[in-house]
């Protein structure tokens, strides 16, 4: 009798397992998913790359969210957008996964150096990821440590290439000079004075948090491995007070 119920036991802890594993299987598969990809260079792939502190932003909300994220890169040291444009591996990966939204970053001098050539590529690239339905958002680059005042230049470019594509503009380089100027504690530089350290590629991961899905960086819970709270901190409330007000 005692090795029945026993067994019984068992069976009846099998079956609420099972269940429990096929009801968060099912709230799993009910979720939207939604794809981003950013195509870039090293300014997007530093620090393990923007994509990844995205994702950890967006699965520290994964509790309360309906969406299933899924940030991915191709970036290419020293790729500019033509260079982009011809390599099959990045058209190949435009058109064969379903893409909600493709961020493109310039190499960061073409805008000032070549601004015509930025809006060739960028336009041609356009092409193909509105052809497969996705939204084209421009990825704006912040200036050299040496030579601040460049981010004119680049803000201006990218504002005129996102205007002609009809594309949003994520304005990383204005945060960038906004935080660099109200925090100087801050150092957002890579020793080269020109990549991002884990600050920097954070600070990009929260201005993309607030402006391709509206939420508040202030309110994430994600901290990077190497950074300290009061850091993480300070950055999420630079970007969320240019962002909000600009």
């Amino acid at each position: 009798m005692m090795r029945f119920i026993k067994y019984l036991y068992i069976c009846v802890l099998i079956i609420g397992f099972n269940a429990c594993n096929d009801l968060q299987y099912n709230k799993d598969k009910a979720k939207t998913n939604y794809n981003v990809l950013f195509i870039g260079n090293s300014f997007t792939f530093y620090n393990s790359g923007v994509d990844f502190h995205l994702q950890k932003m967006l699965n520290a909300d994964k509790s309360t969210d309906s969406i299933n994220y899924n940030i991915q890169k191709i970036a290419i040291s020293s790729y500019t957008l033509q260079d982009h444009y011809c390599d099959s591996l990045t058209i190949q990966k435009i058109r064969t996964e379903k893409w909600n939204k493709v961020i493109l970053q310039e190499q960061s001098t073409r805008p000032i150096s070549n601004p015509d050539l930025f809006l060739q590529y960028a336009t041609k690239l356009d092409y193909l990821i509105k052809k497969d339905s996705a939204l084209t958002i421009l990825y704006m680059t912040w200036a050299p440590k040496d030579s601040p005042a460049d981010i004119n230049q680049l803000a201006s470019a990218y504002i005129s290439v996102g205007s002609k594509l009809k594309s949003n503009v994520v304005p990383v380089g204005k945060v960038w000079e906004y935080t660099v100027n109200t925090y100087p504690q801050l150092n957002l530089y890579f020793s080269d004075n020109k990549h991002p350290a884990l600050t920097g590629t954070f600070l990009i991961a929260c201005a993309f948090y607030k402006s391709l899905f509206n939420k508040n960086p202030v309110e994430n819970s994600y901290v990077p491995d190497g950074l300290t709270t009061g850091n993480v901190i300070t950055i999420r409330k630079a970007v969320n007070d240019y962002l909000t007000t600009n």
